[in-house]
């Protein structure tokens, strides 16, 4: 920074200004007179660490005072529509990049103790940005998520923040996210100049699961047909064959779908997560306990129930269907969804009118048959069949006939 590039500001600041800019000045000589092939690995490894400490302090540096910059719209001097055009020119990272920057100053400024501890270079940037998010909603959380930042990956970070924003949004919030995303689901295929076609779409979450558990199931068979066969390539080409061989019908193995859904005794009783309680699916991230109290006993879902210390795993054989049930069950409704007006009679799934969680007994009175649309409303959205003298309907939560009946 020039004489005329810096702003009238008090003296002693631009003394400290000053004896920051001098420091850089004398790291960058410094590192003029080293080489990588000069060095031991060991002194290597020294300043490999010196390095991660100076990018995180040059990181917190950066993102510090580039919201002082667009507080007091210093940018507008040099041209700038915005701040974040201005961070751009002078990073010579991409737009996109430096609106990151200034999202975290502003989440940093709402978690002060992070805010801290990412200016003492404690935390990376991104690991900053995760803490920083939890700890804005939940400002007790601060304290714990930094120790964990220090002592465990930042893998097993994200997965500490997420649990804490969940309990502090609420379950209506994640109940909201997973609508969304069902709302929002698609598959695209769009050939590509390169020739083939890409493939990018969205799921929820437990239908994504759902897939990923059987495309890996029949990518190990296409791997050891491959090695079998001596032939070498990339893990994510054996699961585009495998892809291909699902969908088209040609699976080796016919893969079922398995998905292990961890949730605390607690929460699936009272319906939401509190404290250190999960739900959600290994890898995957949370789901709606709305969600997980519906995939109890389901086949082709284990559900492993913390009670405090003790785990167990609940299975299908909580509810298990019996074969003259369901063969009753079937000709009862005649082998489609019971929704009025519905013709599905594929895709169809045996579901608890009142929930198995509940107290709802697997009996034919509480047992119906519903297609995976109308299954996904029932759980996703609270619509229900509700029968009377006029036959059945069915409605949404807010013309329901009378509450649901009380847990057992």
């Amino acid at each position: 920074m020039g004489p005329a590039d810096t702003p009238p500001c008090h003296h002693g600041v631009v003394g400290s200004t000053a004896a920051v800019q001098a420091h850089v000045t004398a790291i960058r000589a410094d590192l003029a007179g080293l080489s990588p092939d000069r060095l031991s690995g060991p002194d290597a490894a020294v300043l490999v660490r010196l390095g991660v400490e100076l990018e995180r302090l040059g990181a917190a540096l950066r993102a510090r005072y580039a919201k002082r910059v667009a507080d007091t719209r210093a940018y507008e001097t040099t041209g700038h529509h915005d701040a974040a055009s201005w961070l751009a020119g002078v990073s010579g990272e991409s737009t996109g990049a430096a609106k990151g920057v200034l999202a975290l100053a502003d989440k940093l400024a709402q978690a002060p103790l992070v805010g801290e501890a990412f200016g003492d270079g404690k935390l990376s940037a991104a690991q900053a940005k995760v803490v920083a998010g939890a700890g804005a909603l939940d400002p007790s959380s601060q304290e714990r998520l930094i120790e964990r930042a220090e002592q465990a990956s930042f893998r097993e970070l994200k997965e500490a923040a997420a649990r804490i924003t969940r309990q502090a949004l609420g379950e209506a919030t994640e109940l909201a996210k997973e609508r969304r995303a069902h709302e929002q689901r698609f598959l695209r295929l769009t050939p590509t100049e390169a020739g083939g076609v890409r493939l990018s779409g969205r799921l929820t979450r437990l239908d994504g699961a759902r897939v990923a558990s059987v495309l890996d199931a029949e990518r190990q068979q296409v791997f050891k047909e491959a090695r079998t066969d001596g032939r070498r390539t990339r893990d994510e080409a054996y699961l585009a064959d495998a892809l291909v061989r699902v969908v088209c019908g040609e699976p080796a193995t016919r893969p079922r779908a398995q998905v292990d859904v961890q949730v605390d005794l607690a929460a699936l009783k009272r319906g939401s997560v509190d404290g250190d309680e999960v739900c959600e699916i290994r890898g995957v991230g949370s789901i709606p306990v709305a969600v997980a109290q519906d995939l109890l006993g389901d086949c082709w879902a284990g559900l492993v129930v913390r009670d405090g210390d003790d785990v167990r795993t609940i299975t299908s054989r909580m509810r298990t269907i019996p074969t003259r049930l369901r063969t009753a069950l079937w000709q009862r409704d005649g082998g489609r969804c019971v929704v009025p007006g519905c013709p599905n009679t594929k895709y169809l799934q045996i579901d608890h009118d009142r929930e198995f969680a509940k107290g709802g007994p697997t009996e034919l009175a509480n047992l119906q048959l519903l297609c995976t649309h109308h299954h996904k409303q029932k759980t996703l959205y609270g619509f229900r069949v509700v029968r009377g003298p006029d036959g059945a309907r069915w409605v949404g939560p807010a013309a329901r006939a009378g509450p649901d009946p009380p847990a057992a």
